[in-house]
């Protein structure tokens, strides 16, 4: 049997690393056969971590960290391909997501923009390339985000079961999925605040197991100040990034409760925002699963996930439980959305993200000759 082998990358909103997964498809069952975690060098970080949180794009900057993201993808999947003793002819193709700068889907001309350009990709590797996944479900009306949701149900739908999906990235997303159905949308901020005031108050790119969030107290006053932001009383579908949810954003809500408050209370009232977010959600889903399963760096916040499973009393486990590391959940899902767009499959994402027809997700890009 060929080998079908394609390779998805992802990048955290924290913009901190890599994570590539090379994954077979050549038989019903996929086979994941490699996955590995790159860092991004300090400087390319700290820029794109500037540009996500920037009020007003400097394009020039964009095209440079757009060229030199794109090349370092190309050589972490270069090494990848190597660590894995494979030939570049096996990898029928690549899914890069790209790092999100600026999420715009309900502006005047709705876009979505990430960087890392995979005509580079493309052309570097000699390997076709699928990216710009949020393009034309923004263009038939839809959010664009968050897509996920149909590779949860690919692979973890169970016949007469609902199922319920937890991504906590940058930003928290949900999926409820069975065979019957489909839905999802993005909560409110995961890590991203979290991390923005880690790096404010020099203590690192994001707060290890939750410790510094767990030394404070929660701040009633600002958590109802955040938790009254209109985003939180939207209806789904919806999806926001942390272009909105940002330092700004935040520094606004400490401003206008003015108050003397402790670093790491903000910090404690941050985690208890990304928690009571995602509790109001779920309790307003009919039915759900009584065991909910937890994907993305968020997992790693023992702080949060007891703030979480305190709210919302239900089992908490991760996607580990049904046989994939929550970890690369999100770089294995883009291998597969790529293997799905080469394959010219659309999808109807009415219930997650509200377009109006059915859409591909991702264009491709070919090798320049």
């Amino acid at each position: 049997m060929v080998d079908s082998i394609y390779i998805g990358l992802m990048t955290g909103t924290s913009a901190d690393s890599l994570d590539c997964a090379a994954v077979n498809f050549s038989k019903k069952e996929m086979n994941i056969i490699g996955l590995k975690n790159y860092d991004i060098p300090n400087a390319l970080r700290q820029k794109i971590q500037e540009s996500s949180q920037a009020l007003e794009l400097n394009q020039s900057l964009i095209k440079d960290l757009d060229i030199k993201l794109g090349n370092f993808f190309s050589e972490s999947i270069k090494d990848l391909i190597k660590t894995l003793s494979l030939d570049k002819n096996q990898v029928s193709g690549i899914g890069s997501h790209g790092q999100t700068i600026k999420h715009e889907p309900n502006a005047e001309n709705p876009y979505s923009m990430q960087i890392g350009d995979p005509q580079l990709i493309s052309n570097n590797l000699g390997i076709k390339t699928v990216g710009r996944f949020r393009d034309d479900d923004i263009l038939a009306g839809g959010q664009g985000a968050p897509i996920s949701p149909v590779f949860h149900r690919e692979v973890f739908a169970q016949t007469g079961e609902k199922r319920l999906i937890v991504n906590i990235g940058g930003i928290t997303n949900i999926s409820v999925i069975s065979d019957q159905e489909i839905m999802g949308f993005d909560t409110g901020p995961g890590n991203c605040l979290m991390d923005t005031w880690c790096r404010k108050n020099l203590k690192g790119d994001f707060d290890d197991e939750g410790n510094w969030a767990k030394s404070g107290e929660v701040n009633k006053t600002l958590l109802d100040f955040m938790i009254d932001d209109n985003y939180f009383k939207k209806e789904h579908p919806k999806s926001t990034g942390p272009d909105y949810f940002n330092e700004s954003w935040l520094l606004n809500c400490i401003n206008e409760v003015d108050q003397d408050l402790n670093a790491n209370d903000v910090q404690a009232t941050l985690a208890e925002l990304t928690a009571l977010s995602l509790s109001m959600s779920l309790n307003e889903i009919e039915d759900v699963s009584e065991k909910v399963y937890f994907c993305g760096g968020g997992t790693h916040n023992l702080h949060l996930l007891k703030r979480i499973n305190l709210k919302i009393k239900k089992t908490c486990l991760t996607t580990q439980e049904l046989g994939i590391d929550p970890d690369y959940l999100e770089a294995i899902c883009f291998a597969w959305l790529a293997k799905q767009r080469l394959d010219d499959r659309k999808f109807d994402m009415q219930n997650i993200t509200g377009s109006k027809k059915a859409v591909y997700l991702g264009r491709v890009f070919l090798p320049a000759i």
